[in-house]
């Protein structure tokens, strides 16, 4: 259609000295008087409400095989509105090419484009006339290249819609793309000043009232990105637009189908069916590709509700007759053009929350499906499954013995109202509920350390269909479990707060468990003992709280923000972690508000059997006796080892080796032990490593390993 006059559009033509809008005085002027490079003035013109309009030619620095046709050199019209609306931009040529990031508009204006996505309270703090002329020279180049918006940023809307909000879940878009299908909308919150309505299945129960609004699913053929320059605002245009879908017939045929159901019997009914005098509603689903072709999916919706009722719409569509304030089925045929101009109200659609829309929002490549088995439902599991499944990552399976008491809900994730039952049931719950899971989180009350069979084989059944094992129980005891039982190769990871709760580790095996949490469990004893930014990070604190009459029912002061924070960074470091092959140990140490993180790879470490005891002597230790062994030669020397001694499961981790004290006598022949300051130096390592490393000597070592230690 050709554009209308200048003067019609713009006004008269005057000379750029006497324009009067600062905007556009001062843009004139730098086109004018100092030759902004790429600009040539055309003319300047002022219509009589005051608006101030620039014509220039732009050049387009466009390659010689571009995307997007643009000419050489665009005759474009920069329009200053006489209040402080933000300036425009305008195409004047009638075969302007539809491109992204342009603004919709009239039929009979010109494209306007837009340069700048920034909402103009925030763009008009620093806006200057040479930023506004460059963002014109670099929108018209980036789109000419089809470089402008690119493919790593999400698909251009194909208009603002200010009406309704409508949330559908994803499987019912889906399912639309097999045919119309009929939704059910409800309104969650009528004191809003927005619409925020849900759409779902009709069988579907929700607690919200049901409002009159027929809602038809409909999805389009695949449309190139870009703003549509005239949004649909009546049900012809609406038609007219969708591409692969007849419109028309398919309300026609719906509206009938509606019809016939109160007629089905053969009498007359005493009303008409409760749809035919609702509003009628479509919801349009957009396959949109990026701007070098490739496809992305239906990432656009958008929802247009009628102002007439369906029965209304069906008259004029000359399917239906009304007679006696009945509808019924129209005998005669008649023309329908009439529905063409019903008004539309147009809504955004976004899909419900779900697995998918979690990880695209978080950043996640593509939904993670492998199944998590979690150890421990308390502050810290709890947390960190929740982050976790926030981000759309993993099925989960939860595992814990306990109950949620009172004394827990102050740093839980789950409410008040789910105390009294089980954790890992109502943790699974909470999953469950909050991405609506399409696979359902298990959960099992059991105690992992039970020696019950049944209870043993049911945590052995779910422990044996992960991908990854979670300990998040808090417990030496249960670690030590998990490191060996069940005897496969599911990866584990061990995560917990040191007993100040200041401080919040994580232990990942390697992927092929050459190291298990058992070796991970003494290199963080060691790491502790050596590396000075740890110390005081497994103090023992007795600021602690009752929460019971009984003695041992405590629990130690940690405020919720400490236990998200540090949780959030575990969370956080997880799905890295278990992207390599390498297991690793974690550390992070909160004071005054800053947060410090000490590293390590999983050390190497050598197994020794002697009948059924097992000597674990780490890489680290078997170096530092090496390096004691050549500082004394030709001298015979003797250190001392500290180790973390299992009982149970007869094996002792030697972790650190001490030099020989300072009094101790070595020869070529002999040697002699000393003791000073070793007492002292043996009692601040057991306590350092909150009582889990001791010396290893003769005296307490099991009969059978006394001459080995």
């Amino acid at each position: 259609m050709p554009l209308r006059p200048l003067s019609e559009q713009f006004g008269e033509t005057v000379e750029w000295e006497a324009l009067q809008n600062a905007k556009s005085h001062s843009v004139a002027r730098l086109i004018c008087d100092f030759g902004t490079q790429g600009y040539r003035f055309v003319e300047a013109r002022r219509s009589g409400s005051g608006g101030e309009t620039i014509i220039v030619n732009v050049h387009v620095n466009r390659p010689q095989l571009y995307v997007h046709p643009l000419k050489a050199v665009e005759l474009l019209a920069l329009h200053f509105p006489v209040d402080d609306r933000q300036p425009t931009i305008l195409a004047l040529r009638d075969d302007f090419p539809d491109v992204p990031h342009t603004n919709p508009g009239h039929r009979d204006d010109p494209r306007s484009l837009c340069i700048d996505d920034r909402p103009w309270t925030e763009a008009k703090l620093n806006w200057t006339p040479s930023d506004f002329l460059v963002r014109i020279h670099t929108w018209l180049g980036k789109t000419a290249r089809g470089e402008l918006h690119g493919d790593v940023r999400a698909p251009e809307p194909l208009f603002v819609a200010p009406g309704p909000v409508v949330i559908v879940d994803r499987v019912l878009v889906d399912e639309a793309g097999k045919g119309p299908i009929e939704l059910a909308v409800h309104r969650a919150d009528a004191e809003v000043n927005r619409e925020i309505l849900i759409a779902t299945l009709p069988s579907t129960p929700l607690p919200f009232p049901r409002l009159g609004i027929a809602l038809i699913t409909v999805v389009t053929e695949r449309r190139e990105m870009g703003a549509l320059r005239f949004p649909p605002r009546t049900f012809g245009e609406l038609a007219d637009e969708l591409s692969g879908v007849d419109l028309r017939s398919a309300i026609r045929a719906r509206i009938l189908e509606w019809t016939s159901q109160a007629w089905e019997k053969g009498a007359q009914p005493q009303r008409d069916p409760e749809r035919l005098g609702w509003r009628l509603g479509v919801l349009v689903a957009f396959p949109v590709a990026t701007e070098s072709g490739k496809e992305v999916g239906i990432l656009d919706l958008k929802c247009f509700l009628s102002l007439e009722t369906v029965a209304q719409i069906g008259v004029k569509m000359g399917c239906l007759d009304e007679a006696n304030g009945l509808h019924a089925r129209s005998l005669t045929a008649r023309d329908g053009a009439a529905a063409d101009a019903v008004e539309l109200v147009c809504g955004e659609v976004h899909f419900g929350h779900d697995r998918k829309l979690a990880s695209q929002i978080s950043g996640a490549e593509g939904v993670d499906l492998r199944r998590a088995v979690l150890v421990g439902a308390g502050t810290v599991g709890s947390h960190v499954a929740a982050n976790l499944a926030r981000e759309g990552r993993y099925t989960w399976d939860v595992i814990d013995g306990d109950y949620l008491l009172p004394h827990n809900v102050p740093r839980h994730v789950l409410p008040r109202a789910e105390v009294g039952r089980s954790k890992a049931a109502a943790l699974a719950r909470f999953i469950d509920g909050m991405n609506r899971y399409p696979e359902q989180s298990g959960h099992l009350t059991a105690d992992v350390l039970s020696n019950d069979p049944s209870t043993e084989a049911a945590v052995k059944s779910k422990l044996e269909t992960a991908d990854f094992i979670m300990d998040a129980s808090a417990s030496i005891a249960v670690s030590r479990r998990l490191a060996a039982w069940p005897d496969t190769k599911t990866r584990r990871l061990s995560f917990f707060f040191n007993s100040d709760g200041t401080d919040a580790v994580l232990l990942v095996e390697p992927n092929d468990r050459s190291i298990s949490l058992r070796e991970l469990e003494a290199q963080h004893y060691a790491m502790v003992v050596q590396v000075p930014a740890l110390r005081g990070h497994l103090h023992t604190s007795e600021a602690t709280i009752a929460y019971s009459g009984a003695c041992r029912q405590a629990t130690n002061r940690m405020p919720e923000t400490r236990a998200a924070l540090l949780s959030a960074l575990i969370s956080g470091a997880i799905p890295g972690a278990l992207s390599t092959e390498q297991g690793s140990i974690s550390i992070w140490r909160t004071k005054d508000g800053a947060v410090e993180r000490v590293v390590a790879p999983a050390g190497n470490w050598q197994r020794l059997a002697i009948d059924d005891w097992s000597i674990v002597l780490s890489d680290d230790v078997a170096k530092a006796i090496g390096r004691f062994r050549e500082q004394h030669l030709p001298a015979e020397m003797g250190g001392v080892l500290l180790g973390a001694l299992d009982m149970e499961a007869h094996c002792i981790h030697v972790s650190v080796a001490l030099e020989p004290p300072s009094d101790s006598k070595g020869s070529e022949s002999a040697f002699e032990r000393g003791v000073s300051g070793l007492r002292s130096r043996i009692a601040a390592i057991t306590e350092q490593t909150g009582g889990q490393l001791a010396r290893l000597i003769r005296e307490r070592a099991p009969e059978r390993l006394a001459s080995v230690v």
